[in-house]
């Protein structure tokens, strides 16, 4: 290398100059995008008041709190639906916003350093209360993030306040659609530019108000990470109830009652259907195959002498009407049944959410109040007065006034702005994934192809949203809605841990990848982990394996290590 003078000495006296110009403006330049965003962080800093957003929010709409947070922690007092909270949160602007002429409140977190995309969380259930929890995961992406109490107040398996029409439609489509609305205004005054890309997340309840949104405002989204969403209002619920009456008085000999018995019929299940997808690994990835091969007899023996693992002739029977979907008397279908490896996930609406508080119980209490208070059959209506008559009544109360149900499966509109990822879970009976996967089979009735923009996921050995039976491990997490606060470091968690922050194995970034530029996404690659204390703060990788988009699964090679993603691929 020649010494710098050398270099220069060849240059005339105007090149000189003009170069030295040229250095003069970029080091200038360089200054001003230095300072630009501390001055701009300085300017939303001071905006970030109750008196600003007063100023700009539209009447009949009241700000309850804004708070700058810069201590990582926010809470708010008195949320039953939601009552964790986020941690480890970047500086950012908490606002609630209540709708006082529509009756419904949402919150937003408008992070300090914004990255132009805004980002809708939904709910879960009939919760009511802002979602902060997976709003703080959001804002880890750099999202303006956004969540509404759905219009009212409720802790778990509570319907109790669906007892006006305003509420019911609220929770159905109107607070989101609202605070959706609303909250682009809002962010984009605040930021003082555009957004750039919409995206939403959600999972059950979640799921369902992502697809009414996309069927109700086509424009809404650029993106939507659906996961196994209870779309079917309508539907879904006199399921639950036929499926409480099949149990039916709970002294009957073909009531399951014991939760022994799900674990006994699920491990008899892994006996004869691990195999059946042609690998030994403790998950069932092809439930077809053992929807044709099992055999319940298997936990048939004497009821008499053990009650907690022995089935009747009279249960296993009620087991197989559960296995099948729900038709009517004249032949309609109401829902899909049941999936072969859901077993763990039956107690949720058959036992007692608190073992020590039976009133609790799902065929006493939760089961009816939906006919009870959405559908106004009054507080008296017991479950044992179900017939098949209340889904005709349940098509009609949903149909005409409360307009739950996402039951459009043309989304041409939505085809030429969006994408959508959705997933189900194998293992997921709170939502059963065959209804999912009717969702998805109905579109292309409707529309043809539609891998151009929206493609599905089938996890096996994943129950409802997150998680799988511990004899199971198989792997489910993608860092969807509601997952990555499920391990360490739990509320302040995001993405996928250990590193696989990544598009390969991060589903809302595999989408943002997709919407912004252009990679379309053929696999997600999920994982499972180990934990290395009691204490359950600390944990390994355990397993790691492609999702395939439906209907092709991943398979292995036949030599490689079976825990490895490597070792898989999709066909």
């Amino acid at each position: 290398m020649f010494p710098i003078e050398h270099q220069f000495k060849h240059i005339s006296n105007i090149d000189f100059l003009e170069m030295m110009t040229l250095w003069v403006l970029v080091t200038l330049a360089a200054c001003l995008v230095t300072s630009w965003p501390s001055h701009l962080k300085q300017r939303q800093a001071n905006s970030c008041s109750v008196d600003y957003f007063a100023g700009i929010a539209p009447a009949g709409v009241r700000i309850e709190r804004v708070q700058h947070v810069t201590t990582g922690f926010f809470v708010e007092t008195g949320n039953i639906g939601y009552p964790t909270f986020p941690t480890g949160l970047p500086e950012l602007c908490a606002v609630i916003i209540n709708n006082v002429t529509a009756n419904y409140r949402f919150g937003m977190f408008l992070p300090d350093d914004w990255n132009s995309r805004f980002l809708t969380h939904g709910s879960y259930s009939f919760l009511g209360g802002i979602n902060w929890l997976e709003m703080g995961v959001g804002v880890k992406y750099g999202a303006v993030t956004l969540s509404t109490d759905t219009g009212h107040s409720s802790g778990q398996g509570d319907i109790t306040w669906a007892d006006t029409t305003q509420k019911q439609v609220n929770w159905a489509y109107q607070a989101l659609q609202g605070s959706i609305a609303l909250g682009k205004t809002l962010a984009e005054a605040y930021y003082d530019r555009r957004i750039a890309y919409s995206y939403y997340t959600g999972c059950s309840t979640g799921g369902r108000q992502g697809l009414k949104h996309i069927q109700i405002d086509p424009d809404a989204f650029d993106g939507a990470l659906i996961g196994a969403p209870a779309w079917d209002t309508q539907h879904l619920m006199p399921w639950l109830s036929r499926l409480a009456l099949w149990n039916l008085p709970e002294s009957a000999s073909y009531s399951i009652t014991d939760a022994a018995l799900f674990s006994r019929l699920h491990e008899e299940v892994l006996k004869q259907c691990d195999a059946l997808d042609g690998v030994k690994d403790n998950i069932i990835s092809s439930p077809s195959a053992c929807r044709e091969e099992f055999d319940i007899s298997k936990v048939r023996c004497d009821v008499s002498s053990n009650k907690t693992s022995c089935w009747s002739k009279a249960q296993t029977e009620t087991a197989l009407k559960m296995y099948a979907d729900y038709v009517t008397s004249n032949g309609e279908l109401v829902y899909k049944g049941s999936e072969y490896g859901s077993e763990t996930e039956w107690g949720t609406y058959l036992l007692p959410a608190n073992a020590r508080d039976d009133t609790q119980n799902v065929r006493r209490n939760f089961d009816g109040q939906y006919e009870r208070y959405f559908m106004n059959y009054g507080t008296q209506w017991q479950t044992m007065s179900y017939n098949d008559s209340v889904v005709k009544d349940a098509e009609a109360y949903d149909g005409s006034i409360v307009h739950a149900s996402a039951d459009q499966f043309d989304l041409g509109a939505f085809r030429e702005k969006g994408k959508i990822i959705m997933y189900g879970g194998l293992a997921d009976n709170v939502v059963p994934v065959q209804h999912t996967t009717y969702y998805y089979n109905r579109t292309i009735e409707a529309m043809g192809n539609v891998d151009d923009f929206f493609r599905y996921f089938q996890i096996p050995g994943m129950k409802h949203c997150w998680g799988t039976p511990d004899n199971v491990k198989a792997p489910w997490m993608i860092g969807s809605t509601g997952q990555s606060v499920q391990r360490p470091p739990y509320a302040s968690a995001w993405s996928v841990p250990l590193g696989f922050d990544d598009s390969k194995h991060d589903a809302l970034l595999a989408l943002m990848d997709w919407v912004e530029r252009g990679r379309e996404v053929d696999q997600i690659i999920a994982s499972e982990f180990n934990f290395t204390d009691a204490s359950k703060q600390n944990m390994v990788l355990y397993r790691q394996r492609p999702l395939c988009m439906y209907p092709k699964t991943a398979k292995w090679n036949g030599k490689g290590d079976q825990n490895a993603a490597a070792s898989w691929s999709c066909s």
